[in-house]
């Protein structure tokens, strides 16, 4: 006897009841019997629905809505595709139930949502327009006015939410999601009192009831402890609670650390223009770089850079986040950075589910991610000074400059043309001010026309805001006693053609609740300064990290009455502004801000740190990345093997000055070099002290090794023609000129015995036969033979020999060393014995490369600095180093120049000191 079914409102029941598997047996008996009963079909997808069987379940409902079972079933099958993240399969079922109910609040809503999560924001403006039309629900209104806020179109959204707020007064979700679009309109008045009204909510601790999107609160609260509670709220009501996939970790003996990074902006977008030279920098060798995209389509530049600079591109937009998480989680990943979180399409749903074993945020997120699946942020000692960790719930890691990472390749500013092609006054001073105009506060304002009132002959220049934004801002510019004519708009632009434009501006201001992000960067890489005040939480102190990285510290002021003591002058003071421009413009090519390079060493010294405390079961802590400065020019990774050194050459136990615990720089492949030859090493290893600050290599050459070194070198030291070698000596006449004025002028030289010079490391012996020709009795010292034996034969004095070894059988009246000190194994040997030959008053010229100069800068700039890249150099001074260990070995400073003779070169002349200095 076969068993009926129970009757279709009793099953039901029993799917409302949490039975649904349970009577799945029965509906599929009933669909049999009765295959075209519509309510049976229904009440079938129904249950797949609460079984979770999805994939049944949309076909089911598809089903019933082909044979005429109604909207319902379009309605919901389209809804559980949306959920799928199957945009456009959701779309056309919803289109069946529009096409049966146009009127539909329920499905307008339904397709007003799947296009806005699903990023096609223009094509839910038809349905959005007429949801405003027919619903009173000021729910379902306020989701169709955000849409077309995400269309850029500010003014109608604000106006659609100041009615939607008539309908629900009183609820503080509807205020919260008003204010979103109303901060692009800057009508203060409207935008304050719902800011108030948040207020009160958060002043009760109720956190949750404005359902504010933690970055819309950042951008005008700047108490990081209502941000934390904020953030917090969003996390409980939108990131699901989810068990983690666990992924099973790989030993991390041998093998390289594995990095992901979680984005849709892998594209011509803010993120890439920052992160593009991050990604290309990365060491493939220590390194293994995964990308979790789900991007938009499109064939940019920055697009291309990022396919070419990962090795695993993981497309994940059309996966639901627990299928994206256990893709994720596959590749067993030793950390993985999440660079949307909370902003525009994150899918912080991912990161629920912990798909790697650490789990950081970077970039995107402007303050802490509120959540237990996050254990790290990536900031630096600006943003998140140890006043923030109450309100962070995650560890901090902390890159030792800015936590912003830059692209050295980006194009520089092209030629912007003149101020009368973009509408600004020839002869004022042009303020500029390029956030978008949710971020302008009424105080960010008030003290922009502060400014212009201190600086009569100004204007301010800002971006093309919405109609609505413009005329507000003309109309407080008024009330403020300032002309509105004096504010100059300026219209969008793509990224190449705005960074040219910049260059007009004499400056940039800042907003100071929500700075100048990227928007600060692109200034400062066209050379524009930018002013700003120190803020209260990450959003507020970022424009500040990227000053300090720029070495621009007197543009952070300390507060706003500050600030506009620091516009005042750059508006008054035109020496100072010259002064100002010309530094900005210098700094950007030798700065740590935009150094790529040494960004991305910090970086993975940052994620080394953490990793490595990670597998060693150590619990989660803050990290301090140390600074392990610039990296040298050329230095990188070599292609062959860095350890064959054998007896060629010798260890330091130390800092050659101070004895310190010296830390890598990174290596420089000198195969190219002239002196090269097997079986020297190919790398040379660049150390730099952090106590002293001291660069030198971590190898000098012992007795041999100097002895291969110089084997071939015959022809690099060759000496030149007749010609050659007196064009060369005419060079060095303002050394002859200084030496002899020193020791007391011209009559010097006629006196007997003549004043003797000693010119270490010689060379072609051009200075050496200057000095002769000039009454001097000069003797050539040099380590290469050949080159001493070519002076010889031309008829002077040479002697292949070592200064450091040699007996002075005669105190020298002058002993140059011209880029000798830089060669030797110990340099404070070296002037320790200048100093004992020398006579009382008698002089020293010594000359290095100086790695403050400007001119150092540059060639690291441009990446041609070849002091790298000498074999025969073991060390690099800054200009007061040196002059710090002259005098400490008995001289006293004389004179100080650049050497016309290296580019990069510093010259000092210092005398013997009266009392000798101990050898």
């Amino acid at each position: 006897m076969t068993t009926q079914p129970a009757p279709l409102d009793l099953l039901l029941e029993r799917i409302n009841g949490g039975h649904a598997a349970e009577v799945l047996p029965d509906l599929d008996l009933l669909h049999t019997q009765q295959p075209g009963n519509l309510a049976v079909m229904t009440l079938r997808a129904e249950a797949l629905r609460h079984a979770g069987r999805h994939a049944e379940a949309i076909d089911a409902y598809r089903k019933a809505g082909e044979s005429g079972g109604g909207t319902r079933n379009w309605l919901a099958a389209g809804i559980l595709l949306a959920s799928e993240r199957a945009t456009e399969p959701s779309m056309q079922c919803l289109r069946r139930a529009l096409a049966q109910e146009p009127d539909s609040q329920e499905i307008l809503d339904a397709a007003i949502t799947t296009l806005f999560n699903g990023g096609r924001h223009q094509e839910g403006l038809e349905y959005a327009r007429r949801q405003l039309t027919v619903s009173r629900n000021p729910t379902l209104l306020s989701r169709a006015a955000l849409l077309l806020q995400a269309n850029d179109l500010y003014d109608e959204s604000a106006a659609a939410f100041k009615k939607i707020v008539e309908l629900a007064p009183d609820d503080p979700a509807v205020i919260g999601a008003a204010l979103v679009p109303a901060r692009f309109t800057c009508e203060w008045e409207w935008i304050e009192s719902l800011q108030r009204r948040i207020s009160c909510c958060y002043e009760q601790g109720a956190f949750a009831a404005p359902q504010e999107f933690p970055l819309t609160h950042l951008t005008w609260c700047g108490d990081e402890a209502r941000n934390l509670g904020v953030t917090r709220a969003y996390v409980a009501r939108m990131v699901p609670r989810v068990p983690p996939v666990t992924p099973v970790p790989l030993p991390p003996a041998g093998r390289r650390i594995r990095v992901g990074y979680l984005s849709c902006d892998f594209r011509n977008h803010a993120t890439m223009h920052l992160m593009a030279g991050l990604l290309e920098h990365h060491d493939r060798e220590r390194f293994e770089i995964f990308a979790y995209d789900y991007s938009r389509p499109e064939s940019s530049d920055y697009r291309q850079r990022f396919l070419e600079s990962v090795e695993h591109l993981v497309p994940v937009d059309s996966m639901s986040d627990p299928q994206a998480a256990q893709r994720i989680a596959a590749d067993r990943l030793d950390i993985l950075f999440d660079l949307k979180l909370y902003t525009g399409n994150g899918r912080s749903g991912i990161m629920a589910y912990r798909p790697a074993a650490l789990q950081a945020t970077y970039l995107g997120f402007p303050g802490s991610a509120a959540s237990p699946d996050i254990d790290y942020v990536v900031a630096d000692r600006f943003v998140t000074p140890e006043g923030s960790a109450p309100f962070f719930t995650e560890k901090f890691c902390r890159l030792p400059h800015s936590y912003q990472c830059n692209d050295r390749k980006r194009a520089a500013a092209a030629d912007p043309g003149t101020r009368d092609r973009h509408g600004l006054p020839q002869d004022a001073i042009v303020f500029g001010a390029f956030n978008q105009s949710y971020k302008i506060d009424r105080g960010s304002f008030t003290v922009w026309m502060r400014i212009l009132r201190a600086v009569p002959n100004s204007v301010l220049w800002l971006l093309g805001q919405s109609e609505v934004a413009r005329g507000n801002l003309s109309r407080h510019a008024r009330l403020s006693g300032i002309d509105p004519a004096r504010i100059i708009y300026t219209p969008f632009a793509d990224p190449r053609e705005h960074l040219a434009r910049l260059q007009l501006a004499d400056a940039v201001l800042d907003a100071l609740i929500c700075n100048g992000h990227t928007t600060t960067s692109d200034a400062l890489w066209a050379g524009v300064p930018v002013i700003t005040a120190r803020g209260r939480h990450f959003a507020s102190r970022v424009s500040e990290s990227l000053l300090n990285a720029m070495e621009l510290p007197e543009l952070v002021g300390s507060d706003a009455d500050d600030m506009v003591r620091i516009a005042l002058r750059v508006g008054t003071d035109a020496a100072y502004r010259a002064a100002l421009r010309a530094k900005v413009s210098a700094n950007r090519l030798v700065a740590p801000l935009f150094d790529t390079a040494r960004f991305t060493r910090d970086f993975e010294q940052g994620i080394e740190l953490m990793v490595r405390r990670h597998q060693a079961g150590a619990p989660l802590d803050h990290v301090d990345v140390p600074d392990r400065g610039a990296v040298p020019a050329g230095a990188g990774k070599p292609a062959t093997p860095l350890g064959r050194v054998s007896s060629l050459q010798v260890g330091y136990a130390g800092c050659p000055l101070c004895a310190g615990r010296s830390a890598s720089l990174g290596f420089a492949n000198v195969g190219k070099h002239a002196l090269w030859h097997e079986p020297l090493p190919l790398a040379i290893e660049w150390m730099r002290c952090p106590g002293c600050a001291h660069i030198h290599t971590r190898h000098h050459w012992s007795a041999a090794g100097r002895e291969e070194l110089l084997r071939n070198a015959a022809a690099d030291r060759a000496v030149p023609a007749a010609q050659q070698a007196a064009a060369r000596g005419a060079a060095w006449i303002s050394v002859i000129d200084r030496v002899t004025a020193l020791l007391g002028g011209q009559s010097v030289t006629l006196r007997q015995p003549q004043p003797i010079w000693v010119d270490v490391g010689c060379g072609d012996g051009a200075l050496l036969m200057l000095a002769i020709d000039h009454g001097f009795a000069g003797v050539g010292l040099d380590t290469h033979a050949a080159t001493a034996e070519r002076v010889r034969k031309l008829g002077f004095s040479a002697l292949a020999n070592d200064f450091l070894t040699l007996d002075f059988q005669l105190a020298p009246d002058v002993l140059s060393l011209f880029n000798v000190l830089p060669q030797l194994a110990d340099p404070r040997a070296g002037l320790r014995k200048a100093a004992a030959v020398l006579r009382p008053g008698a002089v020293l010229v010594v000359s290095a490369p100086d790695s403050t100069s400007s001119t150092w800068r540059m060639l690291e700039a441009s990446e041609t600095n070849d002091n790298w890249l000498d074999p025969e150099q073991h060390h690099i001074f800054g200009r007061r180093q040196l002059v710090a260990l002259l005098e400490e070995c008995g001289f006293d400073i004389a004179a100080i120049t650049f050497s016309p003779h290296a580019l990069s070169h510093v010259e000092i002349y210092a005398v013997r000191r009266t009392v000798k200095h101990p050898t």
